[in-house]
């Protein structure tokens, strides 16, 4: 089992809106695991979470942004290239204009994987745990109704 930190960020626009990304990952045997998340990736060595947060949205959406956090931190396991990963999230928050984002991806693998970003709002999230499309952290909807005084 790989052991593995990574930086996520809660990215809001002025609407009350948050964005997420939907990744296909290729499993073994065949098929993709679909599902949408915030954008970040893993903490490199000798990287704080703030700094692979902020380097982790110019790579992957061309924001330079300021980043508060981390805000959360969620522990899940998955498998990814058939090794198991224990994995620690580190959640960050920022915000910027609707127009701003822009999925560029860094690497060939990033671009192969990352597929759409949309804006999406609490009661979206909501709606769309409920018709099966799979989004994480799985309680992400409350998370952003508690940031945004919602509860």
């Amino acid at each position: 089992m790989r052991k593995r930190q990574a930086a996520r960020v809660l990215l809001f626009n002025s609407q009350g809106e948050i964005l997420l990304m939907r990744f296909a990952i290729p499993q073994q045997g065949g098929g993709d695991f679909v599902f949408w998340a915030a954008p970040g990736g893993e903490i490199e060595a000798g990287e704080t979470g703030s700094e692979a947060a902020r380097r982790e949205i110019v790579e992957e959406l061309g924001l330079d942004l300021a980043v508060e956090g981390p805000i959360w931190i969620d522990h899940n396991s998955f498998v990814y290239r058939g090794e198991l990963q224990d994995n620690t999230d580190f959640y960050f928050r920022a915000e910027c204009e609707r127009e701003a984002p822009r999925l560029i991806g860094l690497t060939t693998e990033e671009l192969e994987i990352m597929k759409e970003i949309r804006w999406w709002t609490p009661e979206e999230i909501d709606r769309a745990d409920q018709a099966q499309e799979k989004i994480f952290p799985v309680d992400l909807a409350g998370w952003v109704k508690e940031l945004l005084g919602q509860r």
